[in-house]
């Protein structure tokens, strides 16, 4: 605890120096924007649980997290009440793609020699990089309200209001951006008007919430951790991870993992993203316009991607195999606001990457529609110039 209480001054110390240039630092944009780089990152910290004497919130995210070359990275603080939001450091990680770093090499000189290549700015670059985002995550503690780790019971949770926060921070997530990885430290415990704690019906609030503040995150992926850290209402928080599932899916994006410990996938390697656009074929052949993101990995695994009709959203996971030209996307819904269809589901499409149809539905023969049919629907898909979801 003496080490920890330590490590915890010396950043507030250290955030209390450098704050006022955090926002001014933009050394590190120069790594921005490389080709093939699909992904960002935003860091939520919800203050009003960050206490001044515990350091396991803020050891998941050092040693954890984990980023692409030149990928943006945002540290945002929820502030204590959590209807307002705080931006704290907006940089983007010092590292080169294998394209761009040969290409750099490709053009060291004799210079190099006095005043250091690629390879020591890279190594500079990141020291800067792992000293800024200790002071960017140390933020939230000069304004904490705890100095040890705060325990709430169901009759004394503080009001807070993270749906808000959230709302009016939804352009964070532009895609132009990157696809937006979203990595929460909360203890989720929405408490305003949107929920009732004694009366708590979680479908119920998360359309309602979702009516009262239509966002769209376009189609983030949230990995929320703290769940537990401040209280043990176990019964209420199994209705905020339920409320929280179907609010996000309703907004347009994914709880892709809620616990109380950060979990995030191991791999962390470049990945394929394309857009699409499309028509879906009713029973009755009227159409409908659909679209779809694919992001993948050089195996061929699918990651955050979604398929839309409408303002109605579902999250995809499955593989893309391709012999030349000639792919095949297996892919099967994960989540659905869309009560046509559900889990399991099955979008089964052959083509090019560029030009892709098949069918969406029931992967089973025995699911029928009312009429008898197999409930199963013909779509086409063109690929979009540039990442537009």
């Amino acid at each position: 605890m003496k080490k920890a209480l330590l490590f915890i001054t010396s950043l507030m110390l250290s955030f209390a120096s450098y704050a006022d240039g955090l926002l001014r630092t933009s050394d590190l944009k120069q790594y921005c924007a490389q080709e093939g780089v699909n992904r960002q990152t935003i860091v939520y910290l919800d203050q009003s649980i960050i206490s001044k004497t515990d350091p396991n919130w803020y050891k998941d995210i050092l040693n954890k997290t984990h980023f692409l070359p030149g990928e943006r990275v945002q540290v945002v603080t929820i502030n204590d009440g959590g209807s307002t939001v705080e931006l704290v450091w907006d940089t983007c990680f010092p590292s080169y793609t294998k394209a761009v770093y040969k290409q750099k090499k490709a053009q060291e000189g004799m210079a190099v020699v006095f005043t250091g290549g690629v390879d020591d700015q890279l190594k500079n670059d990141q020291k800067i990089f792992n000293q800024r985002i200790k002071q960017a995550l140390a933020h939230p503690l000069a304004g904490s309200r705890h100095e040890t780790a705060p325990h709430f019971e169901a009759s004394n949770f503080p009001n807070k209001k993270l749906v808000e926060a959230f709302y009016y921070d939804a352009n964070r997530t532009r895609i132009d951006n990157g696809i937006a990885r979203v990595i929460v430290f909360s203890d989720m415990i929405e408490k305003s008007d949107l929920v009732n704690h004694s009366s708590f019906n979680a479908l119920e609030a998360a359309t309602s919430a979702a009516e009262r503040f239509p966002v769209f995150f376009n189609h983030a992926s949230f990995f929320v951790y703290g769940i537990n850290y401040s209280n043990n209402e176990t019964k209420l928080n199994e209705s905020m991870e339920k409320f929280w599932r179907n609010f996000m899916i309703y907004s347009g994006a994914e709880i892709a993992h809620y616990g109380t410990q950060l979990v995030l996938p191991s791999d962390n390697q470049l990945f394929t993203a394309k857009s699409y656009k499309g028509k879906l074929t009713q029973s009755n052949g009227k159409e409908l316009a659909t679209q779809m993101r694919l992001a993948y990995t050089p195996e061929g695994e699918l990651k955050y991607s979604w398929l839309a009709i409408g303002d109605k959203y579902m999250t995809l996971k499955g593989t893309i195999s391709c012999s030349g030209k000639n792919c095949k996307v297996d892919a099967q819904i994960k989540e659905s606001s869309f009560d046509g269809f559900k889990a399991r589901d099955a979008l089964l499409l052959n083509g090019d990457m560029s030009s892709l149809s098949g069918t969406l539905g029931a992967r089973d023969d025995s699911v029928i529609d009312e009429t008898g049919k197999v409930y199963r629907f013909n779509v086409s898909y063109t690929q979009e110039a540039r990442l537009g979801m």
